[in-house]
């Protein structure tokens, strides 16, 4: 059997730190602003876009419809967003951050640069840059792998299918 460290595999450490980051940053939401990481995601979709649909916030927040729609649901009734319809489409809602949202998104992103600034202590700033780089090229080379994969998963089945 071939032996593989997991432990000190790029996707590990990588997948770690990214749950390590969420975990402290949902806490700071949650202890200084009142909200959770997923509202975070949606309030952060808001202001930079506003009057998205449900299926537009879930597609920029890498989540499915269905997860997203309790989140809605309890932000609505919170007093952080509002649904109108669609001026266009009756059927569809637009997603607004309410006042008080806008009033909490200061404080949302002191969370964020708190978080920042304890999770690269004592790391100098061009080794920053350094790690953000390799981790978008690092990015970009998996979506492309990606693209490659589901290209050839496309042949195999007009393959088959001849």
């Amino acid at each position: 059997m071939i032996r593989y460290d997991f432990e000190n595999s790029m996707g590990f450490v990588v997948n770690m730190t990214a749950k390590a980051f969420q975990k402290s940053f949902d806490i700071e939401l949650r202890k200084t602003a009142g909200v959770s990481l997923s509202q975070w995601r949606v309030v952060g979709a808001l202001v930079i876009q506003p009057g998205l649909t449900q299926k537009e916030i879930a597609d920029k927040v890498g989540i499915e419809g269905a997860t997203l729609v309790p989140i809605i649901d309890k932000m609505e009734k919170e007093g952080l967003l509002k649904r109108k319809p669609d001026s266009s489409d009756r059927r569809v809602n637009r997603i607004y951050l309410t006042q008080k949202a806008d009033s909490l998104w200061e404080s949302m992103v002191e969370c964020a640069l708190k978080i920042r600034k304890s999770s690269t202590k004592n790391i100098s700033e061009n080794d920053i840059q350094t790690t953000l780089e390799t981790l978008r090229k690092i990015s970009q080379n998996l979506a492309s792998f990606s693209e490659i994969d589901k290209a050839v998963v496309s042949v195999k089945k007009i393959n088959r299918m001849v």
